[in-house]
């Protein structure tokens, strides 16, 4: 992809016309639901995040409802049957759910390493999709999974949930409207305190272990650590660094950059909770923006603070975004009254429910969703750029095309 991933330009395409930008009209896709149709659903990956969107979607029965559940793991397929449409249908080839013609849009919470595969197949065979975040393997990869898209008429939501928080796009607005001033520094953090990976593990149900593996790179003989506990491991995805990474360091560059990545990046890490595992679960990554810098800071070893929290910090004022809302602070800070008083906030958690409904609104109306491929392709390029500067132990630099990373 020569030129930038840039969602403009292809908002710019739409508006030139259906044919240029290869959309279907909300009448004509209106026409393939049926008036007063449900939208068919499938979902490919059933474990526990696929079914906690599952629940999010469901609760919107009245708008759609899965009819068709693939998995590698029976247990996994059975409970997601639970909570679908009375005589839908299950496979372990999630190939044969994608040929179902009466499916319109598919729920892809797959481990990361098949994150590409089934969301480049779905789109190529007339899906729509919710892909569970982070987008990519790769950089690269990601390249390649944005051109696939685009190269269809299908929307794609990508599931980072704080693109569609009322609290976060409050938060935006402040920063945009100038209260922090200047911002120099942003800072990342999630603290966990979790218990290690358990020396062995027992599957309950039939396990399609090479299916599971699928396109890692290296064939392992059956781990059960390895399955139940993949974020553990390099081979099925880039560890706590993306998955965590992604959500935070895209509320960073999208309130800060112009949601752009950064232009460099280096890290340092190691192994306290989960040993026997290949992927840091302490660490500290720095990026370097056009004009501030960026920490993410990630340990599951302390739950200091408790889950995630964003500081972005400007001349004028520090905003401090978490699960509880935000809260903006003003310049300057003097002992003893530390905190300052609050100037604003703002109370309210970061639900899935209100993302899930705007790519279901997305699927009839055929507009942009709120987190589409190219915001998901630049919210985890951070994230890959310290992943790489940490096996390196070198400074990486990303292109300006933010395509290719280089040391």
């Amino acid at each position: 992809m020569s030129d930038k991933i840039n969602r403009r330009r292809f908002i710019g395409n739409a508006g030139a016309g259906v044919a240029g930008a290869g959309l279907m009209t909300a009448s004509s896709y209106a026409r393939v639901l049926g008036a007063n149709d449900r939208i068919q659903m499938g979902i490919i990956g059933s474990g526990g995040r696929g079914r906690s969107v599952m629940m999010s979607f469901n609760k919107n029965k009245e708008i759609c409802e899965f009819i068709g559940v693939a998995d590698v793991y029976q247990p996994n397929i059975d409970q997601a049957l639970k909570m679908s449409r009375e005589n839908a249908f299950s496979t372990m080839d999630y190939r044969k759910l994608l040929e179902n013609r009466d499916i319109v849009a598919v729920l892809n919470a797959t481990p990361d390493h098949w994150h590409a595969g089934v969301l480049m197949d779905a789109v190529a065979a007339g899906k729509d999709v919710y892909t569970e975040k982070p987008f990519s393997y790769s950089i690269e990869q990601g390249v390649k999974m944005v051109k696939a898209v685009r190269d269809t008429k299908q929307i794609v939501q990508v599931g980072m949930q704080r693109r569609s928080s009322d609290a976060v796009r409050a938060a935006k607005k402040l920063v945009d409207d100038g209260v922090l001033g200047e911002v120099v520094l942003a800072r990342a953090q999630w603290y966990w305190n979790r218990k290690p990976m358990p020396a062995k593990l027992e599957l309950k149900g039939n396990l399609d272990w090479e299916r599971f593996q699928g396109p890692a790179k290296k064939r392992y003989p059956l781990d059960e650590r390895r399955f139940f506990h993949w974020r553990n491991f390099s081979d099925y995805n880039g560890g706590h660094m993306t998955d965590q990474g992604t959500h935070l360091m895209d509320v960073i560059q999208w309130f800060c950059n112009d949601g752009n990545p950064p232009k460099s990046a280096v890290c340092q890490g190691m192994i306290h909770a989960h040993k026997g595992g290949d992927v840091p679960d302490t660490f500290s990554a720095v990026f370097e923006y056009p004009t501030f810098m960026a920490t993410w800071t990630l340990c599951y070893s302390n739950s200091y603070e408790d889950s995630w929290k964003i500081t972005i910090q400007g001349r004028k004022a520090t905003m401090v975004l978490d699960d509880d809302g935000y809260r903006i602070f003003p310049e300057v800070w003097k002992r003893p009254e530390i905190p300052p008083k609050v100037m604003h906030e703002y109370l309210g958690g970061i639900p899935t429910d209100p993302h899930v409904a705007n790519f279901l609104e997305c699927i009839k109306s055929r507009k942009e969703p709120n987190a589409p491929v190219e915001v998901g392709h630049k919210a985890v390029a951070g994230p890959h750029l310290a992943n790489l500067a940490l096996r390196q132990q070198r400074r990486v630099v990303l292109n300006d095309d933010w395509t290719i990373a280089r040391s």
